[in-house]
């Protein structure tokens, strides 16, 4: 059994594709739509709009090249000064 919130925290560390991937077998995250979970929790769960008929591994693929682009990481910092999603400007949730 993965521990999801351990996951969460390691993979957030990671900057590089190679670290992220390290991560990914370190955790044992190996099933495509396990991972593609796991970072949309790493990045606060962003709204994001795929055709309906993307391929899994297109979607992992566009999820980790969104993770590493590491515009996510303001909400971390929104998250340690305690506000609150809503009121976070528009661009921190994307």
């Amino acid at each position: 059994m993965i521990d999801m919130d351990a996951a969460v925290a390691a993979i957030r560390t990671c900057k590089t594709r190679q670290a992220l991937d390290d991560m990914l077998k370190r955790f044992e995250l190996a099933d495509t739509q396990k991972i593609i979970e796991c970072l949309n929790i790493c990045m606060y769960n962003p709204v994001r709009c795929f055709s309906s008929d993307i391929a899994i591994e297109d979607e992992l693929e566009l999820t980790k090249q969104i993770f590493l682009t590491g515009k996510w990481r303001l909400n971390e910092f929104y998250e340690r000064m305690g506000i609150p999603a809503k009121e976070k400007p528009e661009a921190a949730l994307a």
